[in-house]
């Protein structure tokens, strides 16, 4: 596993903390790279220590522009302290980069080649990549998912930046929590997340309780005193998945000072928040010292993952549930045109679907029409718009019915787990351990559900009907996805949408919310394009389906249901493409 670990540096009371922070670094040997704010380069006796270690330990110098706008120059220009980079107009966003820029020149010589903020939108990092060429990498985006993040943004943090990667990657130019799909489509700057986060309680929840941050799983109560074997949990979580991705796992820890003492969000007293934070850094040099870690400073990641980890690449994580004992699994696949989650806990159904296929161009700004919202869009996220009481009854999710008689069971209330991951030139290749379903007369059956993940926006899904108690028994099964988009919980205006069905009786329909529904044998397949987010997507029959529909929603159900029908025989599979397109 390749680590950075991360340590911002600003004046003021918690300085000694920063101290704190140096010191158990240094003492177990780790390589540190130092994100040095604007307000610290002024003041002598911190950059005296900033060289100071450079010098003795070799810490890399690194620009951060998260905070620390308060100079004379800028209160001359901008007429006051920040309150944060991506959220300023493209006029003031290059005075600041270009004012931080020049501080680090003028007092340590030389340009950047590391840079950090909670958040660089696309105008940031173009403005970035003109102002500063040497800039190699930055902490670019702050994987703040989950249900309750939202609601979390009060009117002193405006952070909405959902559907990013949670790991290292090539930002897009057009969209920089987008991942390049080549070299002409790339900022020029690797972009890693803030943290390394949960990718289980993400979805669930509120990730920003639940990464690599010791204080932060502290206000999750994630520990009880000076016991957290969350910490550490974690931390393997990511190495484990060096076994899906070539042996190539990523983790990095940037911590505040701030955290270590006097927080008002945290419980314990101080010297609990400084000794788990010791002891997360001693548990990473002890694996470093087993070679199971490299740490390196961010430059030095940088060279590494540009020669090792082509633009393009897909990358999976088999997320675990470390901290409740529940046993639950997450899939998460990524690549160039889709960022997806398979909930395994409800049947295996596709939970978040990101369309990067769209290419929604997305910058955030006082002068930008998206403001404070750099969210990537969705087209299914099913905690913000459904759950599992009704399931395919309202809300964005996929699933599978199973019909016998009069009876339909929906496979979201069957748990299941990952069975295998394998990975090979075909694609990602998902299986899941067997659904079992009863009906009410008696009859019993169980499904094996497989994903193929193909990339092109592509992924196969394979049901096998494995046993059924009764051989005899007629079976039908539709594949149904439900959908809409949008970046909270709220809905979206659908208008501008169409659905369409091919088949016998070909027909499309405008979105008008009528609650029409367009039906047609022999279908095979049924199609939504989503204008707003320049996407499309279909379910489109590979084993023959009997039928199609396609179904428009209401006012107060604001979705769009795709669904192909099939027969269901024992030993027989149905197969279907869920394609992701541009809709330029």
């Amino acid at each position: 596993m390749h680590l950075n670990l991360i340590h911002r540096v600003f004046p003021g009371n918690e300085y000694p903390l920063i101290l704190l922070q140096q010191r158990y670094a240094h003492e177990l040997g780790l390589k540190v790279t130092l994100m040095v704010q604007i307000d610290a380069m002024q003041d002598p006796a911190i950059v005296a220590d900033v060289k100071n270690f450079h010098e003795q330990y070799g810490d890399e110098i690194g620009l951060s522009l998260s905070l620390g706008y308060d100079s004379p120059e800028f209160r001359e220009k901008i007429g006051g302290p920040s309150e944060f980079l991506w959220l300023y107009n493209n006029e003031e966003k290059r005075f600041i980069i270009q004012l931080g820029v020049d501080y680090f020149r003028r007092t340590f010589g030389h340009d950047p080649q590391s840079v950090a903020s909670y958040h660089l939108d696309s105008t940031c990092q173009k403005i970035l990549h003109e102002i500063c060429p040497s800039v190699k990498i930055a902490v670019a985006g702050c994987f703040e998912e989950g249900v309750k993040v939202f609601h979390g943004c009060n009117n002193s943090w405006y952070l909405f930046n959902e559907g990013m990667p949670w790991g290292p990657w090539y930002p897009a130019k057009t969209h920089t929590l987008r991942p390049a799909e080549n070299e002409a489509d790339w900022t020029g700057i690797i972009g890693v997340p803030h943290l390394s986060r949960d990718l289980s309680l993400s979805y669930e929840g509120r990730n920003d309780f639940f990464a690599s941050h010791p204080a932060n799983a502290q206000r999750g109560l994630a520990n009880i005193g000076y016991d957290h074997p969350y910490d550490y949990n974690l931390c393997d979580l990511y190495r484990f998945q060096e076994e899906f991705n070539h042996g190539f796992s990523y983790y990095n820890v940037f911590v505040s000072a701030g955290w270590l003492a006097g927080h008002p969000t945290i419980q314990d007293p101080n010297e609990v928040s400084q000794k788990l934070y010791r002891d997360l850094l001693e548990y990473l040099a002890k694996l470093q010292k087993q070679g199971n870690l490299t740490d390196m400073y961010m430059s030095e990641f940088a060279d590494w993952y540009r020669q090792n980890w082509p633009i393009a690449t897909p990358e999976v994580y088999l997320a675990k549930e470390v901290l409740y004992g529940s046993k639950k699994h997450y899939f998460w696949y990524l690549d160039p045109t889709m960022r997806v989650l398979v909930d395994t806990n409800q049947g295996g159904s596709i939970g978040d679907l990101r369309p990067y296929i769209g290419k929604t161009p997305v910058a955030t700004g006082s002068d930008q029409k998206d403001l404070m919202v750099g969210s990537y869009p969705y087209l299914i996220q099913s905690i913000y718009r459904t759950g599992a009481a009704h399931h395919f009854i309202d809300g964005a999710r996929t699933t599978l019915l199973v019909t016998h008689k009069d009876e339909t069971l929906d496979l979201c209330t069957c748990k299941t787990r990952v069975s295998n991951v394998k990975r090979d030139e075909t694609g990602t290749q998902l299986i899941l351990t067997p659904a079992k379903m009863s009906f009410s007369d008696g009859l019993e059956i169980s499904v094996e559900t497989e994903y193929l993940f193909t990339g092109g926006g592509a992924i196969q899904i394979t049901r096998r009907l494995l046993n059924v108690s009764d051989p005899s028994a007629t079976l039908t099964a539709q594949e149904y996805l439900k959908g809409c988009y949008g970046v909270t919980e709220y809905p979206q205006d659908m208008r501008g949408i169409t659905l369409s069905v091919d088949g016998d009786q070909p027909q499309r329909l405008e979105y008008a919310y009528g609650r029409r529904k367009l039906c047609s044998d022999h279908a095979q397949t049924v199609t939504a394009v989503i204008p707003q987010i320049t996407s499309s997507m279909a379910l489109e029959a590979i084993t023959p389906a009997q039928s199609g529909y396609v179904l428009e929603g209401l006012l107060f159900s604001p979705y769009y249901t795709l669904v192909l029908d099939y027969n269901l025989s024992l030993g027989k599979e149905t197969s279907t493409w869920l394609k992701l397109n541009s809709a330029k």
